[in-house]
């Protein structure tokens, strides 16, 4: 009876350690995903820029990271824009974070469009007009206009290749506007490769509620590696 004993008892503390070493496990698994989650969410997670829009700065294929943090734009940041057309209900947003949080930010089920890269060259108060792709503004309460370069906070270079001489004005991107005012919570988003971007010249003035983030720095591959902070203070 003693020798069944202590096979019972070697054998019952056995399972112990495992359901422990289990829980552990398990406890672990759960701490880690939804640190992640949280790290994701409203910290910082890398982006992939798929496309050619915002080049020479970001080019295609560079991985960067975005962060939520902040609720100043300055003028010249590259953000996260949504282009969705209406709101997402309270429920909308619900099942959002709820499917982003359980894919890693990578499937949302309510937002159908993914939000695109874009640069704030404009933003409220400013009264704008283009000119061959450059951007001028004249910001609140100034008397005069300004290149977008002298306006913004953080350095940035703009593909603006002169196009042919055949080149139809009429389709595709404007490279030319009249002036306009932004009004309280509008800003005016650019591409950097203003010949082949679509942006504020199509969809218009963005609202605040459509940028969800700002992109700090280019981390891959390491040739891009560039980070993104002001110079200068905002023109007032």
């Amino acid at each position: 009876m003693s020798k069944n004993n202590n096979i019972y008892e070697i054998s019952y503390s056995l399972r112990q350690e495992r359901r422990r070493f289990i829980r552990k496990a398990v406890l672990l698994a759960v701490a880690f995903f939804l640190a992640m989650n949280a790290l994701l969410s409203f910290v910082i997670r890398p982006v992939l820029q798929k496309s050619a829009s915002m080049e020479p700065n970001v080019p295609s294929g560079t991985f960067v990271f975005v962060t939520p943090i902040g609720k100043k734009i300055k003028r010249g940041e590259i953000v996260l824009v949504s282009t969705e057309e209406k709101d997402l209900t309270r429920w909308q947003k619900f099942q959002d974070f709820f499917a982003r949080a359980f894919t890693f930010q990578k499937v949302g089920l309510s937002s159908s469009k993914k939000p695109m890269m874009r640069r704030v060259a404009a933003l409220p108060g400013d009264t704008i007009y283009m000119k061959d792709f450059i951007l001028y503004a004249q910001p609140k309460d100034e008397k005069h206009f300004f290149t977008e370069f002298e306006l913004n906070q953080i350095p940035y270079s703009v593909d603006i290749r002169v196009p042919p001489a055949e080149w139809n004005s009429q389709i595709g991107v404007r490279g030319s506007f009249e002036k306009m005012t932004l009004g309280p919570g509008e800003y005016y988003v650019l591409g950097d490769n203003r010949l082949s971007c679509v942006d504020s010249r199509i969809f218009g003035k963005v609202n605040a509620k459509k940028i969800s983030g700002r992109v700090l720095m280019n981390f891959f591959p390491p040739s891009a590696l560039k980070i993104f902070f002001a110079t200068k203070q905002a023109q007032k």
